[in-house]
């Protein structure tokens, strides 16, 4: 008996309705009985969509007409949009992706939380352009093309977008995406250059080019001559981030400031900082408002980082204990708290997945906490904050998922109320989300 043959997509654009939009932003659309996921489709929209992608259960497409276009869709503002993954959403009106986003929310908790705030936040957001502070680029040499490609991957995720400029980098950055095309296509090593990891102080920018073979003497020559012409901060990486070392001995750290709290922050260019610097401090504000502190409050700050929140809460509570599994990051967060002189901030690393209920950070009389974990969200340590005698909890999220897996846990279980929660525009023009949660308990 023969091998059943499998049906191959089709080579020619096929017409599809769009009925809804998935959790990232895709339309999403049925053919031949299967679920399709569309990119740049809106709900209610008709559109001819490429079939590109197969699986068992669902194939994936890419809009390439609109015939029956919704009164929520704009025309991009990047030229780059229909082939760049950097952004999924700019083809949506900005007021209608925010509410994507709190939708997402809102639909998490009540599918997986089962429950809803007392209060729903006004949702924070700032511009939607120019925004990114920090970003790791893809950089490809093309030889077919005699090009060397420098900037986000494209839409399947398989090759470097073809691109020289972005709607989202800060200014500076994406003036740096031609520049930095043109200097690796001289590099002796050009086809062993994959990416370049962009960090924008206030003061001072930062490149960390990864290379997996020794540049040539004029290479690094041609490299150092570019951190001047640019003043640029210019780090190499031969391996794993343990590898990232300065081309130069640099003068100035790369830091960013907190006007509204007077505090400055000094990092390395491979430390985390939020990407969106405006949202950055709209977030911290909030989240200050939330905890309403007092003068002999004790507070807990999980996954502090290099002490984003930490040093803030420093300034008007009695004292604050920041954790961090990252030791970079706390180290950075102890010379954060000594440049501002912050003497009552004590930080600690710790693995946050681990039981600590005998740690030495753990044994004080804790009054708030505040955490913000990563995508994996913070279900093992939720008990430990159960523990402590903290009425109020601060819940900073980056995935609405974990979000509301986590207030299930709080809320069913360990004895708090969910009082308010918001969405923060941290990534316009993506479909990821950013939140806040408050919650309280007797």
């Amino acid at each position: 008996m023969g091998r059943r043959s499998k049906a191959k997509l089709p080579q020619e654009p096929v017409e599809l309705t769009i009925e809804d939009l998935t959790h990232d932003g895709r339309g999403v659309a049925k053919w031949n009985d299967k679920v399709v996921f569309v990119q740049n489709a809106l709900p209610g929209e008709v559109v001819m969509a490429k079939l590109n992608r197969k699986t068992r259960n669902y194939n994936e497409a890419l809009a390439v007409e609109v015939l029956t276009a919704s009164a929520d869709r704009v025309a991009p503002k990047c030229e780059f949009y229909t082939v760049c993954n950097g952004c999924s959403m700019m083809h949506l009106r900005e007021e209608k992706q925010i509410e994507f986003k709190f939708n997402t929310l809102k639909n998490n908790f009540h599918k997986i939380a089962h429950a809803e705030p007392k209060v729903w936040m006004a949702p924070l957001t700032d511009s939607h352009w120019h925004y990114r502070r920090r970003a790791r680029l893809s950089t490809k040499w093309v030889a077919a093309k005699d090009k060397m490609l420098v900037g986000f991957r494209e839409k399947n995720g398989r090759f470097v977008a073809d691109m020289d400029d972005c709607q989202v980098l800060e200014k500076p950055l994406a003036q740096l995406l031609k520049p930095l095309a043109s200097l690796f296509e001289k590099m002796t090593i050009k086809a062993f250059i994959p990416q370049v990891e962009c960090s924008m102080g206030d003061e001072a920018t930062s490149l960390i080019i990864r290379h997996m073979k020794p540049f040539s003497t004029d290479d690094l020559a041609l490299i150092k001559q570019f951190g001047c012409q640019h003043d640029l901060q210019i780090y190499l990486q031969s391996k794993g981030p343990d590898t990232v070392v300065p081309l130069e001995n640099y003068a100035e750290s790369l830091n960013f400031k907190l006007p509204e709290y007077g505090l400055r922050y000094d990092f390395l260019p491979n430390d985390f900082i939020q990407v969106n610097r405006r949202m950055n401090e709209k977030m911290i504000a909030q989240a200050m408002q939330a905890l309403q502190l007092q003068a002999d409050d004790v507070v807990l700050d999980l996954f502090c980082g290099l002490g984003n929140f930490t040093l803030p809460l420093a300034q008007q509570a009695a004292q604050v204990i920041g954790v961090e599994g990252d030791q970079q990051l706390v180290d950075r967060a102890i010379h954060n708290a000594a440049l501002n002189q912050l003497d009552q901030v004590r930080f600690y690393a710790a693995d946050l997945t681990k039981d600590h209920a005998n740690s030495e950070w753990f044994q004080q009389p804790f009054t708030k906490v505040l955490i913000d974990p990563p995508r994996s969200g913070a279900w093992e340590i939720l008990p430990l904050i159960a523990a402590t005698s903290a009425k109020t909890l601060v819940y900073v999220s980056c995935h609405p998922a974990s979000l509301a897996r986590d207030t299930d846990r709080l809320v069913n279980e360990l004895g708090f109320t969910l009082e308010r929660a918001g969405v923060m525009d941290m990534f316009p023009h993506t479909s990821h989300v950013e939140s806040m949660a408050v919650f309280s308990r007797p």
